[in-house]
């Protein structure tokens, strides 16, 4: 075969691959209603559609043409290396921009930060709850991109081989991809100075990146006022002061419950009857906030007190909680339990780090959820059970049940239909539209299930006349949403569904109360710390309330991994910290109905003395910081 047959089978290749690129993209790309938007945003999405096609395939064109170059050297006229570079890459660049869009599709974001920790994280993968059905599944697409990619190589070598005098030229492609890549940035930073018509349209590109040209623009004497951007940073300075306490004669114990995904409304009398029960005897607040959308900030927030964008420096510097301080000061016994890992997120590194590994508890079965769940509070209890009576303890328990795919055994099936399983090979936002109903009988089912655990410690505390010494809470990490607002699950948006959890705390000879005043997460720790004789102002060691002492919230924040929403009775405000520069700040009506773009303006002139308290909050317990509160 010749060096020019060759060539141009390569080229056909890619061009034809191009076009698969395009395809799968498009399906994150709301061409319809950018078209009905006019000709400029429709213009731009165009070229920049067209231009990221090519971008996503340069490494592995760089890729085939670096290995044809090699094997070329080494012997004339080889073709196979080529070949296989071209399949191997195309079909990983295919099915990366497949697994890309899937993913836009189901949660609204693309691969970020937090899909690469996701990935990387010893624990993450499994935290998923993928069944053997999806690991075949994902196994198969797998195979079909590479076999596609080696049927499009294979038809390409076909069609030349036929002595076909097909020669492509793609000698221009290079200058016209460069010149058409400076309008359509420029173009877009222009439109950042001026209509910010197009930013929407540029969050539906894959990785669109940004320019500013800011001195540009300046020189030719365009106003460049843009929204406020957030940077937060500097070194942790966490508890202000040592924490102080006078340690009570006769401590409380602490039995604090956190289950995954257990979304406010699924506190019911049908749904959960032993929660339900207990809950009338202890303080239940029906309004309450996650500091996340996910797991890790919801956690963090609850434990630590703070917004959940201090996960990062605290995992930077290996600090734990002020509260197991004080635990392990008060020579607490302790024992903690999960159903998933304290690996996943990193909890053993942030919240109880200086917790001695011994004494947290993970399944090392692979095992369902609600197994799982069934087995730790067995050994809870057990603990429980072999204490010390003469020290106080603190056992805390994550559980499992109510994560997708959500578990639970027969005998606890209370909702019909439901879905035998959840293929998240196979799932699309169609079909989660037309099966949403089934997939939330499985999760009341799974809090079905949770309700029934929880009774058994109940029951356990009330047969061992341990409530009159006992502190217990009930809380959920971060709510779910069932396509309420176009998607399923939690980590996308800041919508009640997915932030609003159950929080119960039972104290000894407390008055029973059901409260729908605002709460957060962060109003935990404040709750619990003078209950343990500490005497700091909460002020230094967290942003939240003391609930049991009537103090009362305005707003609060909730958090993901790269920005934070501020919430009060009338809106959510979502501001972007320590990201992208031209992220604009997001906002809803406090029910999460949209804003007109009039009331957006409003709004947000309006609450900026908000915004102002968001960063000195964000940045209290920051020594050296850095906190920037810019323009573009």
């Amino acid at each position: 075969m010749t060096a020019t047959l060759h060539k141009n089978i390569i080229k056909t290749y890619f061009l034809i691959t191009y076009l698969v690129v395009l395809w799968l993209v498009s399906d994150s790309v709301p061409i319809t209603t950018i078209y009905q938007e006019g000709w400029l945003s429709f213009g731009f999405l165009l070229i920049a559609f067209l231009l990221y096609g090519l971008y996503y395939l340069l490494p592995a064109i760089a890729i085939t043409a670096t290995v044809r170059f090699i094997s070329q050297r080494v012997k004339p006229g080889s073709t196979r290396p080529a070949y296989v570079a071209a399949v191997v890459t195309g079909g990983i660049t295919t099915l990366l921009l497949y697994a890309n869009a899937k993913l836009f599709s189901l949660y609204g974001m693309f691969f970020n930060g937090f899909i690469l920790n996701l990935v990387i994280t010893p624990g993450g993968i499994e935290s998923l709850g993928g069944s053997s059905a999806s690991d075949v599944g994902f196994a198969l697409i797998t195979l079909g991109f590479l076999s596609l990619q080696t049927l499009i190589l294979w038809l390409v070598h076909r069609f030349y081989i036929k002595k076909t005098n097909l020669n492509l030229s793609f000698k221009f492609l290079p200058v016209t991809a460069f010149i058409l890549t400076i309008p359509v940035h420029m173009g877009f930073a222009l439109d950042s100075y001026t209509t910010n018509q197009l930013h929407v349209v540029a969050d539906s590109i894959p990785f669109y990146q940004t320019v500013s040209a800011r001195g540009f623009y300046k020189a030719l004497g365009f106003t460049t006022q843009r929204e406020t951007k957030l940077k937060v940073k500097g070194k942790l300075n966490y508890p202000l002061n040592p924490i102080q306490f006078n340690k009570p004669a006769k401590p409380y114990n602490i039995i604090w419950l956190t289950s995954e995904s257990w979304r406010a409304d699924s506190l019911d009398e049908k749904v959960m009857p032993h929660s339900w029960e207990f809950a009338k005897n202890a303080a239940r607040f029906t309004r309450n906030y996650s500091t996340g959308n996910g797991t890790r900030m919801g956690v963090f927030g609850m434990f630590m007190g703070l917004p959940g964008n201090y996960w990062f420096p605290f995992l930077e510097a290996r600090r734990g909680a002020a509260f197991i301080d004080v635990l392990q000061q008060q020579q607490y016994q302790l024992s903690l339990y999960t159903s998933a890992k304290f690996s996943y997120p990193e909890f053993e590194k942030t919240i109880f780090t200086q917790i001695p590994s011994e004494q947290l508890h993970e399944t090392r079965i692979p095992r369902s959820g609600w197994e799982n769940d069934r087995d730790n509070v067995s050994d809870l209890l057990s603990f429980i059970d072999k204490r010390d009576p003469a020290k106080p303890f603190f056992t805390f328990m994550f559980f499992e049940s109510p994560h997708a795919r959500y578990y639970f055994p027969q005998t606890s099936v209370i909702a019909t239909p439901f879905r035998d399983d959840l293929n998240y090979a196979t799932l699309s936002k169609t079909a989660l539209r037309n099966d949403i109903v089934p997939i939330k009988n499985r999760y009341i089912n799974s809090v079905h299930h949770l309700d029934m655990q929880y009774g058994r410690i109940f029951e356990y505390l009330k047969t061992h006349q341990l409530l009159d010494s006992t502190i217990v809470i009930l809380i959920g990490d971060h709510g779910e949403e069932f396509m309420e607002h176009g998607f399923w699950g939690h980590n996308s948006t800041f919508v009640d569904q997915q932030v609003r959890t159950p929080l119960v705390i039972y104290a000894p000879g407390m008055k029973p109360v059901a409260s729908d005043q605002m709460t957060s997460h962060m109003d935990v720790i404040p709750t619990i710390m003078p209950l343990l004789g500490v005497t700091n102002p909460t002020s230094d060691y967290a942003t939240g309330y003391n609930l049991l002492a009537g103090e009362k919230r305005s707003h609060t924040y909730i958090s993901d991994w790269d920005k934070v929403a501020y919430v009060d009775d009338d809106v959510k405000i979502t501001q972007p910290v320590n990201g992208k520069s031209f992220a604009l700040m997001k906002a809803s009506k406090g029910n999460d109905d949209a804003l007109s773009t009039e009331e957006r303006k409003a709004t947000l002139a309006q609450k900026q003395p908000a915004m102002l308290q968001l960063v000195q909050d964000l940045s209290k317990f920051f020594k050296h910081k850095e906190v920037k509160v810019s323009t573009q």
